[in-house]
């Protein structure tokens, strides 16, 4: 019989390389072998993925709320009975707390009323819905992969890679983040039923299959807005699927792509138009350079490129607030950097066929960041939780080298990377969850890496008002006054803390600065009427009264109005 012998693979191999070799490969064997036992138990792995979900989350489970908690949840009136669940679905999320924005996610808003019918302001049953979800995201990214023909080892390893990346606590840890893992959970699922639709045989299954995706895409699109990208995304899984399992095209292809490009298009269609509270196309209604040129949108968002790699691979530096600060020039380190990577997947995708899973990764990754492309203005040019869904795109990258080493015999050389990565990734996990805990804490690692955000400082003084720490208040304040007089809140915020403080006439300064500034924002026009009841002067009370009531039901009111009241 010809052939050959398993040591004539060693011939010409000197002792020392011999013993190497073989060290190796036992190593590898081990290794692989204890992972295989893991991932081909499904309950296994999602118990493992559990554990470390704990062991990373366990210190916000009970931390506070905080930041734009209190618009969402803390004042917002739409949430706290379950009969307003009809006006939640034909609002923006902060309508309940009167503050104007132009966000539309009322799936989150109906798990708050749920929420808070059940467990009121516990900020614990919060926390968990959260991290429940990123668990079970990671847990559906593991089978997701294991669809795409990816190893059981591959697949597992780079699940746990998504669990505990820091990055991801921005959108766990943060309880306003909650749309993140809530639309990524109807994603995946709608995903997951769609591939299934795409490898069954029958075609009564196919379709049922395919309408149990779209039950899911609607879910996600009412969940937030990014969650378009499911269009996009179902696209690539399709021509991966057929590339990967050499399909031919068939009408279910077509058909399935027309029906979500017609369901993508009639939401857009009426988020610019019925879901549009603001009147305008983006996230932000500020006029600059940024927000006026798509050509300096679009640089921004190849520049920023390089603030995404640095997050992936060093995520040490972890904040909220980031810089608000356009691009203009291609001829930079950072763009260049940037049209390397959309040259690199364009590369891919034109040799799909071949580094067809390179691809998916690649495709993945941009796709998930067309909401964040600038092709619509943002209110924040890079932020940590958009990298949510994205990073499964890189998740796939990593799935894909691992099973190529593996292939060689190398896997090990991964596996040793990998595994101090997991560590070194929960344990700063750990330490920035400490941070979400901690509302001073938060706020002081934010003045860090800015001196220039209003929210951060008038938040701070908020927390040291109500530590019954006036002066520290006072100050802070001061401080997002100085970074920009935009904003009603800094005054209104020093206006109530005179008034406890029983200076009266300091109170009514800064709260006419507030009206100024908005002569609709609510919470001054209240403060104000109070104050005039209190001082004994009931016609100026009824003039704000009238202008209270105008606000509060959708009336602009005029900054002449609020002197008009000042000075008589």
């Amino acid at each position: 019989m010809s052939g050959v012998t398993p040591n004539a693979c060693l011939s010409g191999v000197t002792p020392d390389n011999k013993k190497k070799f073989i060290f190796e490969n036992h190593m590898t064997l081990i290794m692989t072998t204890f992972l295989s036992r893991i991932s081909e138990r499904k309950l296994l792995v999602f118990g493992i993925l559990l554990a470390f979900a704990l062991i990373c989350y366990v210190n916000v489970i009970d931390g506070p709320m905080l930041f734009d908690d209190e618009h969402f949840i803390e004042k917002n009136l739409l949430i706290q009975s379950l009969d307003n669940i009809p006006d939640i679905f034909t609002t923006s999320v902060t309508e309940g707390a009167y503050i104007g924005s132009n966000f539309y996610r009322p799936n989150q808003q109906v798990v708050y009323a749920f929420l808070y019918h059940f467990f009121g302001l516990n900020p614990v049953a919060y926390h968990l819905v959260s991290i429940l979800l990123h668990l079970l995201n990671a847990f559906f990214v593991f089978l997701l992969l294991v669809r795409f023909s990816f190893s059981k080892n591959a697949s597992f390893i780079v699940a746990l890679f998504f669990l505990v990346h820091p990055v991801q606590s921005e959108a766990v840890s943060y309880i306003s983040g909650l749309a993140d893992p809530l639309g990524l959970f109807f994603l995946l699922l709608g995903l997951l039923s769609y591939h299934k639709g795409l490898m069954a045989q029958g075609s009564t299954t196919r379709w049922t299959r395919f309408g149990l995706s779209l039950v899911f895409f609607v879910a996600a699109l009412f969940t937030k807005e990014n969650q378009v990208i499911f269009l996009p995304l179902s696209i690539i899984v399709g021509i991966y699927t057929y590339v990967n399992e050499q399909k031919r095209a068939d009408p279910f292809i077509f058909i399935s792509a027309f029906v979500l490009v017609l369901i993508a298009s009639a939401y857009l269609f009426l988020k610019l138009t019925v879901f549009n509270f603001t009147g305008e196309i983006g996230l932000t209604d500020a006029e600059n350079v940024y927000t006026e040129q798509l050509s300096v949108r679009l640089l921004t968002f190849l520049s920023i490129q390089w603030d995404y790699f640095t997050m992936i691979i060093y995520p040490v530096e972890l904040n909220y607030e980031k810089p608000y600060l356009a691009y203009t020039g291609i001829v930079t380190l950072r763009a260049l950097f940037g049209i390397l990577l959309v040259l690199t997947a364009l590369f891919f995708t034109i040799r799909l066929k071949k580094y067809r899973k390179i691809f998916l990764g690649l495709s993945w990754f941009f796709a998930s960041l067309l909401p964040f492309s600038g092709i619509i203005p943002l209110n924040a040019m890079f932020l940590e939780h958009w990298l949510y869904i994205p990073l499964i795109g890189v998740s796939i990258l990593f799935a894909t080298l691992y099973d190529w080493l593996l292939a060689k015999g190398k896997a090990q050389i991964l596996l040793i990377i990998l595994i101090p990565i997991v560590i070194l990734f929960s344990i700063r996990v750990i330490l920035r969850n400490k941070e979400w805990s901690d509302i001073e804490r938060f706020y002081l690692n934010e003045l860090k890496y800015t001196d220039s955000s209003i929210r951060i400082y008038n938040n701070l003084g908020m927390y040291y008002a109500d530590e019954n720490l006036p002066d520290k208040s006072i100050y802070y304040y001061g401080k997002a006054i100085e970074a920009g007089d935009f904003f009603p809140q800094p005054h209104h915020n020093l206006a109530n803390l005179y008034h406890n403080r029983g200076d009266i006439n300091r109170a009514f300064e800064e709260v006419y600065k507030a009206l100024r500034i908005d002569p609709n924002f609510i919470y001054s026009l209240n403060k104000l009427y109070n104050l005039y009841l209190e001082t004994n002067q009931p016609e100026k009370a009824r003039e704000v009264y009238i202008l209270l009531m105008n606000a509060d039901k959708g009336i602009s009111n005029d900054s002449d109005d609020i002197e008009e009241i000042y000075l008589n």
